[in-house]
C-alpha cells in the first residue's frame, strides 16, 4: 500500500489526472473521518473534504515523503475546516456564560462518568459532539481531537485565548448534561 501510494505521488507531481483521481479513492475515507468531525452532515463533509483535497495536490511538493503522507493530509483537512469556519464565521467574540473561569473544572467529566462513556458508542459520541453549536464544536475538537492549545486556536480563529477556554468549557459543560441525560434515559429503558 505505501510503494503503491508513494507511485501514485509521484504520478501525481506530474499533472497525471489518473493518479490524482487514485489518490483521491486511497485518501478518501480517511480524509473523510477528519472532516467529519467539524461537519454535521455527509454532504458538507464531503464538500470540506474535496475542497482540502485540492489544497492537498496544489501543496504536494511540499510534501515530505519520509513523514505520514495521511497525517500530513489530515494536517490540511483541519486548515481547510478552519478557514471555511472562518469564511462562513457565524460567532461571537464573547458567549454568553456568567460562570467564572474557575468553574472549569467543573465541566470536566467526573470520575463517574467514566463507565457510562465506556457504554457509549462512537455514533452516539460523535451525534452528542455534533449538538454542540458549530464554535464550541470547533473548538472542542481542536483541543480535545487535534491537540491544539489555546494560544493556536485563539491565533487561528481570530479571536481571544479566553474565548476558546469559555467555549471548551460551554462545550464540556453541555457534552456532561448530554451524558447524564443519555444515562438517565438507558436507566428508565
Amino acid at each position: 500500500m505505501e510503494r503503491q501510494l508513494q507511485k501514485t505521488i509521484t504520478k501525481c507531481l506530474k499533472n497525471d489526472r489518473q493518479a490524482q483521481f487514485d489518490l483521491y479513492q486511497l485518501s478518501f475515507e480517511h480524509l473523510m473521518r477528519t472532516c467529519r468531525r467539524y461537519k454535521r452532515n455527509r454532504e458538507d463533509a464531503v464538500y470540506l473534504a474535496n475542497d482540502g483535497f485540492l489544497k492537498v495536490l496544489l501543496n504536494l511538493e511540499s510534501y515530505d515523503n519520509s513523514r505520514d503522507f495521511f497525517a500530513w493530509a489530515s494536517t490540511i483537512m483541519v486548515r481547510t475546516a478552519i478557514d471555511d469556519y472562518r469564511k462562513n464565521k457565524t460567532y461571537t467574540e464573547e458567549t454568553d456564560l456568567k460562570d467564572s473561569d474557575a468553574d472549569l473544572e467543573f465541566a470536566s467529566l467526573k470520575k463517574g462518568h467514566e463507565q457510562i462513556i465506556e457504554q457509549l458508542t462512537a455514533e452516539e459520541i460523535q451525534d452528542m459532539i455534533f449538538n454542540l453549536p458549530e464554535n464550541e464544536r470547533l473548538v472542542f475538537n481542536l483541543y480535545e481531537s487535534e491537540g491544539y492549545q489555546h494560544r493556536e486556536i485563539a491565533e487561528k480563529l481570530n479571536v481571544t485565548e479566553r474565548t476558546t477556554k469559555r467555549y471548551l468549557k460551554a462545550a464540556k459543560l453541555k457534552l456532561k448534561k448530554m451524558i447524564e441525560a443519555h444515562s438517565d434515559l438507558k436507566k428508565v429503558i
